[in-house]
């Protein structure tokens, strides 16, 4: 009876080093977060992405959360509705999420939004623009750091009107983004300019010339445009073929990517008669430079479109998360609280009270040519 007892006790020494060395999910608070890393914005998903990674290592060389470190968990959106909506039952069934930053495409966001609710999981999309998404019934579990659609379609809607165009066609992306930014446009110049063309198009077709030849036939002398820098090289680059440069384009952030520019035919386009609106922090806000420079220290580049608003979404997520725990109820109620007046590197985030950002400035940009290489370049800033 003696020898058992002691080879118990001998096999539970054994065991205790392993079990006290042996992580605990209790010492690690887990962040999910659905970026689109491939698909039509690869461009910019991985430079987004990095605004989290950032907030997130900084929160950790602080010292964490109440002692635990954040661990931040990736999933590809892939810019698809389907494969967005499967990142973020993926981030809550198996890896047991109860926040997540992104999607960042709103028809992931809207496909998420029932189930999120359900589960009472949180997400806080950096850059889901949609206006659909506001007056939905699952808000209470949905949160947007980026501005509504409703203050970019009147930013790109000012800039027809300042130009004096009187014959304006939408040619948009088929899906709520596309959709959205053409309502707005559209609803905010009845009586005051003629609509002579909407053409909504197949983001994965990546061949335009036969919807592109419709607006051409309509002669007018303003174009939206709502895509993604992905289709948009294929949309500047055919429509430089088909002559479409006698018409002034007004585009939305989702083709102000860098990669855009890498097609030669189509930065050329760009910087013939393509000016465009994109969300940006106010000039010379302190928080943003820090950011600026920190970003660059730590990946080597400047930050892009939405790296504020990413960065502002992870911080709030996690000050709500030392206030109240690892609850989503709760997370959700406390970031309603911390959202009036949040001062962020993107500028003061304030709430409705659906979750929504209420106001925000808008660049208004240009392609230039200097030195042989196309770039970027702001006109003015537009506040909302």
């Amino acid at each position: 009876m003696t020898k058992r007892v002691i080879l118990v006790l001998a096999v539970l020494l054994l065991l205790l080093p392993a079990t006290a060395c042996a992580p605990s999910p209790a010492e690690e608070i887990k962040i999910g977060a659905v970026m689109d890393i491939t698909g039509p914005l690869a461009g910019i998903g991985s430079i987004i992405r990095d605004g989290a990674v950032l907030a997130v290592k900084q929160i950790n060389e602080a010292g964490g959360i109440d002692g635990k470190q954040v661990r931040l968990i990736v999933e590809d959106g892939a810019t698809d509705t389907t494969k967005g909506f499967e990142a973020v039952k993926k981030l809550v069934e198996v890896n047991g999420c109860k926040v997540i930053i992104g999607p960042m495409i709103s028809p992931a966001v809207i496909a998420s939004g029932p189930y999120v609710a359900e589960r009472q999981v949180v997400i806080v999309s950096p850059s889901a623009t949609s206006p659909e998404i506001t007056d939905q019934a699952w808000r209470q579990f949905v949160f947007r750091t980026c501005t509504s659609d409703v203050l970019q379609g009147a930013a790109m809607t000012q800039l027809i009107l300042d130009g004096g165009y009187k014959k304006v066609a939408t040619f948009v992306v088929d899906n709520t983004y596309g959709a959205g930014i053409e309502q707005v446009v559209t609803e905010k110049l009845a009586g005051k300019a003629e609509i002579v063309a909407t053409v909504k198009y197949d983001l994965a077709k990546l061949d335009y010339l036969t919807e592109l030849q419709i607006i051409k036939d309509k002669n007018p002398d303003a174009i939206v445009h709502v895509g993604y820098h992905d289709d948009g090289q294929i949309v500047y680059k055919q429509a430089l073929q088909l002559g479409l440069d006698s018409a002034k384009w007004i585009a939305a952030e989702g083709v102000y990517a860098e990669y855009t520019l890498e097609m030669p035919e189509a930065a050329e386009f760009m910087e013939k008669v393509v000016i465009g609106t994109s969300p940006i922090a106010p000039e010379g806000l302190a928080a943003f430079d820090e950011l600026a420079a920190a970003y660059e220290a730590e990946f080597g580049i400047p930050p892009g479109v939405y790296v504020d608003t990413v960065y502002d979404a992870t911080n709030m997520v996690l000050q709500a998360i030392e206030q109240v725990g690892y609850d989503g109820t709760k997370i959700s109620e406390a970031l309603l609280g911390i959202g009036q007046n949040y001062q962020g590197t993107s500028g003061a985030i304030t709430f409705s009270p659906v979750g929504d950002r209420v106001s925000g400035d808008f660049e208004v940009w240009k392609v230039v040519k200097v030195a042989g290489e196309y770039k970027y370049e702001r006109v003015k800033v537009i506040s909302l």
